[in-house]
């Protein structure tokens, strides 16, 4: 087979942590790189931000951010002034009660605002190109590369096309189809909710419970967070935002009948799920206005790359999936940057130090790694997920037991 042409640019598709991360890497390495993003900008979409927790892949992250890069990663911390510990332990509480029950040990835990993550990424070095829809890819016949192809009439030619595009990855409906990219439905649903409050009640809050997250499992199966999300303006405590949720169990069926609800049904859901909790969800949700629009649902999901139905073709190292993109996950285990930065720190790596193998050879070895480590998150947290909305088997959750230790 031919070798790919090292003089175009890899293709990255999709500008959120996974694309940037990988893309940073590549910039360091020397390695030319394209950065394509269907938004037209970085901003949050619909306004909407969340924490993300990086721990055991921050070594990774910093190699591919760079030392002066790196050293400023505390800025994009939810509260860049709460100091780092080398352990961090976080509560688990019971919602009926609020007695603790439980906690969660992290290793290195960073809790970072996924917009600063961004936008520190793209500061003084990344060039994204805005508004470009991927439409379908080409592979050359000669196998050196493939041609991205763009909504807007426009086209790119790289050694490698990577699908960084998130949960509903357009590379990789085109690489497996649209049946079989579809992700897996879990019967669990939450809503989540961004808010401030005044002075006072905002002090009282942080106060109440671990000041960076509070997990909160209830004996009636349902689940509750409770976390600071933006803590920048450290003298002014009304200007922080929380963000809370409420998971339960629901079928995917219950789902279908609820799928055109609006904002003002989900806030009244929320309530009404939320109903029996303990501070400080109780606090949160009283004083949660009926016409609040900063809130979101969702409907729990995952897909597993090492399963054999969802193989692909990568065209002989011409295309390739990282991120949500390649192994979409539930979130209560905090573990999707981790495999996130893996994915970028991996391919980087072997794109850097060939060794003498083919650009094939090295995509298959990533996609090997890959498929067995992500596979096995995505099948650990789903796991995970639905035990947390059990109460008679939460104690032998992935969470309580491992807490966010690398599989």
């Amino acid at each position: 087979m031919a070798e790919n042409d090292k003089s175009l640019p890899v293709l990255i598709i999709g500008s959120g942590s996974s694309g940037l991360t990988l893309a940073h890497g590549l910039h360091l390495k020397g390695i030319p790189y394209k950065i394509f993003e269907k938004d037209a900008s970085i901003a949050p979409r619909h306004g909407r931000d969340w924490g993300i927790n990086g721990h055991w892949s921050m070594p990774m992250l910093a190699a591919q951010m760079g030392a002066e890069k790196y050293s400023r990663i505390n800025s994009v911390l939810v509260d860049p002034y709460l100091p780092l510990k080398e352990v961090e332990s976080g509560p688990i509480l019971n919602g009926a009660t609020g007695e603790r029950i439980g906690e969660v040990v992290i290793p290195d835990m960073h809790r970072l605002l996924r917009s600063r993550l961004r936008a520190l990424l793209v500061e003084g070095v990344l060039d994204v190109q805005f508004n470009k829809t991927l439409a379908r890819v080409a592979y050359a016949e000669d196998g050196r590369s493939a041609t991205a192809y763009f909504a807007d009439g426009t086209q790119e030619m790289g050694r490698l096309i990577v699908g960084a595009d998130g949960s509903h990855s357009t590379v990789r409906s085109l690489l497996v189809g649209e049946e079989r990219t579809q992700l897996k439905r879990l019967p669990l649903v939450a809503t989540f909710v961004t808010m401030s409050f005044p002075r006072e009640e905002a002090l009282r809050l942080r106060n109440s419970g671990h000041p960076i997250v509070n997990v909160i499992l209830h004996p009636d199966d349902k689940a509750g967070l409770f976390a600071i999300l933006d803590a920048k303006d450290k003298d002014a405590p009304e200007r922080w935002q929380f963000m809370f949720y409420v998971s339960w169990p629901y079928s995917v069926e219950e789902q279908d009948k609820e799928a055109g609800m609006d904002i003002a049904g989900r806030i009244r859901q929320i309530k009404e799920k939320g109903a029996g909790f303990v501070d400080p969800l109780r606090s949160c949700l009283d004083a949660l206005p009926d016409d609040h629009t900063a809130a979101y649902h969702v409907q729990n999901g995952n897909w597993d790359p090492s399963l054999p139905e969802h193989a692909w073709d990568n065209h002989g190292g011409l295309v390739t999936l990282i991120g949500d993109a390649a192994h979409p996950m539930t979130y209560h285990r905090g573990q999707g940057l981790n495999h996130a930065i893996t994915d970028a720190f991996k391919i980087t790596e072997l794109l850097s130090s060939p060794e003498g193998r083919s650009q094939a050879e090295l995509i298959n070895e990533y996609e090997s790694d890959m498929r067995v480590r992500g596979g096995e998150e995505v099948r650990l947290s789903e796991m995970n997920s639905l035990m947390l909305h059990d109460w008679v088997k939460v104690q032998e959750s992935p969470l309580l037991k491992r807490g966010l230790k690398r599989v």
